[in-house]
């Protein structure tokens, strides 16, 4: 009895901390919201490379990074109301050449990628819990088919006036025909938007 009240806690501990790493209901929520979010998840703020167009109305961005383990640190953009401060959209993003010094991807084998599906399993599961079930496109059970670039899947969310649109691309192919070049691709991104797309 004690072993699975034990359990319980510890799957509903985790269950809570999951869902406190990605804000899904965003309407109303203010920067000031948003700030302390990034501060308990102990993120720390970074400086835009550029300039960001996003629509009339819409500010730049306030970028958070994450620390993580197995993927690249997560950048969370908060993307405001020029009017009000609140926010518009929020974008969560892993993707290596974020950090990587020309911005490049390079070949990874199945054991660095997996964490990718991983997390976007996780996160597709969470979404889906708020949202109900999405429009998918794609999968991430052929594994296959990253050395192709051919390795996608995206899911789209909608409820209450809010939408959630998230993709995986996982891409090994690499060459260069000419002046063009495909370069490898690892990333998750997850948009979190106040009204429908």
């Amino acid at each position: 009895m004690k072993r699975t009240a034990l359990l319980l806690i510890l799957t509903v501990g985790f269950t809570a901390h999951a869902f406190a790493q990605y804000t899904f209901d965003i309407k109303g929520k203010t920067m000031a919201y948003a700030r302390g979010v990034e501060k308990a998840a102990k993120s720390t703020i970074i400086e835009p490379a550029s300039e960001y167009l996003s629509g009339e109305g819409i500010g730049q961005p306030e970028i958070f990074r994450r620390k993580e383990t197995s993927l690249p640190d997560l950048l969370v953009y908060y993307f405001p109301n020029t009017k009000d401060s609140t926010i518009n959209y929020i974008l969560y993003e892993w993707d290596e050449t974020n950090f990587s010094k020309n911005r490049d991807a390079i070949k990874k084998p199945l054991s660095v990628l997996q964490p990718y599906i991983d997390r976007y399993v996780l996160v597709e599961k969470q979404a889906e819990a708020v949202f109900g079930k999405p429009e998918t496109e794609g999968s991430v059970s052929d594994v296959s088919l990253i050395e192709n670039g051919r390795f996608k899947r995206k899911d789209n969310f909608e409820k209450d006036g809010a939408s959630v649109e998230m993709y995986i691309v996982l891409s090994n192919k690499q060459e260069t025909n000419g002046i063009v070049s495909i370069m490898p691709t690892h990333r998750v991104r997850m948009y979190i938007y106040s009204a429908p797309r």
